[in-house]
């Protein structure tokens, strides 16, 4: 039996938990997807060309959804260059040995999105913004070195939400308004809990 002020932590806890991986990491991946499109005009016309003839209304979003395959691969590639969990940690819960590596058990494992999908053993000009490289008919990169949400059984569950509010969002701001930067303003990525 939990006890009331036990219950109410773990209800704190969990409130905490949709604040933060629902709605900032998906504000954050939306900001560096709009920052990318300001930087490369020639794909926000892409992505216009994409959206103008679909018709996207709030009542057709669902049908209109896979349609939006060049918009889905901005998204992909904005999170591979920006992803909002830029370091997953984890506790190991028993001994356990990585490719050599023996991992303690209670041991924190740091797992680095950021680092992963710029590796270049994985990725050809990984610093380069070029989202063909999650178009259907490109190559797909090797398990786990592309991770915006996790993987296995700790993977973000709200992964097919966010994805979906950021292929829509993006469409619906790109068919409504031309991105561009603002003047004289640098922009660096910093690390907090979420990529900022």
């Amino acid at each position: 039996e939990t006890s009331p002020a036990l219950a109410a932590e773990r209800l704190g806890a969990q409130i905490a938990t949709i604040v933060v991986a629902g709605h900032e990491t998906t504000a954050a991946a939306l900001f560096w997807t709009m920052y990318l499109l300001a930087q490369h005009p020639e794909e926000q016309e892409r992505l216009a060309a994409e959206i103008s003839h679909l018709g996207l209304t709030p009542d057709n979003a669902g049908e209109i959804l896979p349609h939006l395959v060049r918009t889905r691969a901005v998204i992909d590639e904005s999170l591979r260059l920006y992803p909002p969990a830029f370091v997953i940690v984890r506790q190991a819960l028993d001994d356990d040995d990585a490719d050599g590596v023996p991992v303690r058990k209670g041991s924190l494992v740091l797992i680095a999105p950021w680092i992963l999908h710029r590796h270049r053993r994985f990725w050809p000009a990984p610093e380069r913004f070029d989202p063909s490289r999650f178009m259907p008919d490109s190559v797909l990169p090797p398990r786990f070195a592309y991770m915006p949400f996790g993987a296995g059984p700790r993977i973000c569950v709200g992964a097919p939400f966010a994805l979906t509010e950021l292929v829509l969002v993006t469409a619906s701001l790109v068919r409504a308004f031309r991105i561009e930067m603002a003047p004289r303003r640098m922009v660096h990525p910093v690390g907090l809990v979420t990529l900022q």
